[in-house]
């Protein structure tokens, strides 16, 4: 199934390699983003974490009343493919205070900001530009099978290292952080992102050693291939490596391959 949101880094096109290692009969994801690997996975019942609360709550109103959500998103699309009105719209996500305005706004930004890009500034808020589309899709079909495929799944919006309690060997815990810059001289503390940090990355290697020796649960990482990142993941189990195609250049023929890496713990 496809994901109703636009995502760099979106795991469907990799899902069939990552499939292999999914084990147990539960799956958590820390870094939920789309829920691409959830949706897309065996399993029942899954724990969808984001950091993200906006998203995360229009997760959990798609799941309990998708028709109340879709005709209340819907509104925003009517003549808002203008960038008067996407600044107008955008200046109202970054101000309002009802959280279910802001999810449905941010469905409305992703699907007409530039590229789909997600990005907030040092005062949290949404700063992606105007993307100048000819034509706008709203994705009704994909929320509906959304809604159908996430009844037994849980939302959440905690910090990553509490995705690791209460685990045990019938779970796997698929990890997709920020990723980490590619350049060996870019400044890992600086990492923009949502303000993931080098030492939190260093926290969710060690997390996912200890978790799988002391639980048997396994537990994935995903992240850009480079020497230091294999440094970081020097303890696992096993590396796999896969080419993938960039989606964020705004220029088609800029969108090259690069290498990505999954980590696995095994317990």
């Amino acid at each position: 199934m496809k994901t109703f949101l636009k995502w760099a880094g979106n795991k469907s096109t990799v899902y069939p390699l990552i499939e292999p290692y999914l084990s147990g009969n539960r799956l958590i994801e820390p870094f939920a983003g789309t829920c691409a690997v959830s949706l897309l996975s065996k399993y029942d019942v899954c724990v969808c974490n984001d950091i993200n609360s906006d998203m995360v709550n229009m997760f959990k109103l798609i799941q309990s009343n998708v028709d109340a959500f879709i005709d209340s998103a819907k509104e925003y699309f009517i003549d808002g493919n203008d960038a008067e009105r996407f600044y107008e719209l955008r200046e109202l996500y970054n101000t309002t205070v009802d959280r279910d305005i802001r999810s449905y706004l941010f469905l409305y930004l992703n699907r007409h900001c530039f590229n789909g890009l997600c990005r907030y500034n040092s005062k949290m808020k949404f700063n992606v530009p105007f993307g100048k589309y000819s034509k706008i899709y709203f994705p009704e079909d994909e929320i509906k099978d959304f809604s159908t495929r996430v009844k037994n799944f849980e939302f959440t919006n905690k910090s990553f290292e509490n995705l690791f309690d209460n685990v045990n060997e019938y779970y796997t815990i698929y990890c997709d952080p920020p990723y980490l810059p590619l350049t060996e001289t870019s400044d890992f503390s600086n990492y923009s992102g949502l303000g993931f940090t080098y030492s939190q990355h260093c926290q969710l290697a060690n997390l996912a050693r200890e978790t799988s020796e002391n639980t048997g649960c396994t537990v994935l990482i995903s992240n850009h291939d480079t020497d230091s990142i294999r440094d970081l993941y020097s303890d696992a189990d096993e590396i796999i490596s896969f080419d993938v195609k960039r989606t964020i250049s705004s220029k088609g023929d800029k969108r090259n391959k690069a290498k990505e890496l999954l980590a696995i713990y095994r317990g």
